[in-house]
């Protein structure tokens, strides 16, 4: 029988740390922290970002942000953790009881610099080998703030951060401090999150694949070309490769599993009973143009994509939009969800591209 509140709990292996400095020596042979402006990375990571990179792609594995990224104010003794408090109830040592014991957070010892503001950013590295996290602990108040802030506009563009690509780096910001009771300028290094270098549309588009997907290799599109009509999804390019390549027989099978036709065939019988008003619907084409069409039409490009993106990627978007079939879509709605396919399309192509 599984124990209550452990037999369910599970941990990610740990590959290991990267730091955000390294020690120096003083003149007396003591040694002390100094920051750089560069991730301090161990071997295996190094062999992939070089040896003072200043990026790393990552991709947070949970969507749980408690989880991969926990911020405390924390207190230390004789290098053991002597406090950890969330900013209003902290668990201190009893030096007389022995034990733990519970006290308001934060308490005067943040102001004698006995206790420190700690976030700790748990992270994969897709490009690196190994299936773990890696860890990075920072007592930045800047960082801490800009990696929240990071990852809650990342969650209001895709709904969601796990399994996103991101670029985690080091931003060099002016602070102020007081030292010897005079202000003094100087450099600090922050950690950030950015996207990985695609676009809103493209992380859009990402963001509709599922999470336990995002390892999988990309679809082999090396027969592209043959597949996708050169002038895009036009009605002239599309009626010519009808003509240049023979109609298919499908086998009984295939013939009763679900087609895009049959979301046509619940509309009309074929387009040339749509009077030109109806020519209402804006949709940028895969070749960039924008044409009005009608709901028809629209439905032969929705079409032609599944296509190129295969049915269950379609299914799938169209499922995380809240439709089973194409046809089921208000025509004001059919531009975005045919603009999120097309860059879903274009996103495969440029991965196989960097291949």
């Amino acid at each position: 029988m599984p124990i209550k509140n452990l037999s369910e709990i599970r941990r990610l292996p740990r590959l290991g740390k990267i730091q955000l400095g390294i020690k120096k020596k003083h003149a007396s042979g003591s040694e002390y922290p100094s920051e750089v402006d560069y991730f301090v990375v161990p071997p295996e990571v190094e062999a992939i970002y070089g040896k003072e990179s200043k990026e790393l792609k990552i991709m947070f594995p949970v969507e749980n942000q408690d989880v991969f990224f926990q911020q405390w104010l924390k207190s230390y003794g004789f290098n053991l953790l002597k406090c950890k408090g969330d900013g209003q109830v902290a668990l201190t040592w009893d030096e007389e009881k022995g034990g733990m014991k519970e006290i308001p957070c934060p308490c005067e010892k943040i102001e004698l610099g006995e206790c420190k503001r700690v976030g700790i950013l748990q992270f994969l590295l897709p490009d690196v080998p190994g299936a773990g996290v890696w860890q990075i602990t920072t007592s930045s108040r800047n960082s801490i703030i800009d990696l929240n802030s990071g990852i809650d506009y990342i969650r209001s563009l895709c709904g969601r951060v796990r399994m996103i690509p991101l670029i985690l780096r080091r931003t060099e910001t002016e602070i102020q401090r007081i030292e010897n009771g005079k202000p003094k300028k100087g450099k600090h290094y922050t950690l950030s999150l950015d996207l990985d270098n695609i676009s809103l549309r493209q992380l859009q588009a990402s963001a509709l694949i599922p999470p336990e997907r995002a390892f999988l290799p990309p679809p082999d599109e090396s027969k592209d070309d043959l597949f996708f009509p050169p002038a895009g999804f036009e009605p002239a390019a599309e009626e010519k490769e009808k003509k240049e390549i023979p109609p298919k027989t499908n086998s009984p099978k295939e013939s009763e599993e679900e087609s895009e036709t049959d979301d046509i065939s619940d509309i009309a019988s074929d387009g040339s009973g749509e009077q030109e008003e109806f020519r209402n619907i804006p949709m940028t084409l895969s070749n960039g143009k924008t044409r009005k069409v009608t709901k028809f039409e629209a439905l032969k490009h929705f079409a032609n994509i599944k296509e190129e993106i295969g049915a269950e990627n379609y299914y799938e978007i169209l499922g995380s939009c809240g439709y089973e079939k194409s046809n089921e879509i208000p025509a004001q709605k059919i531009p975005g969800i045919y603009d999120l396919m097309v860059a879903f399309w274009k996103e495969t192509k440029t991965i196989k591209r960097e291949e």
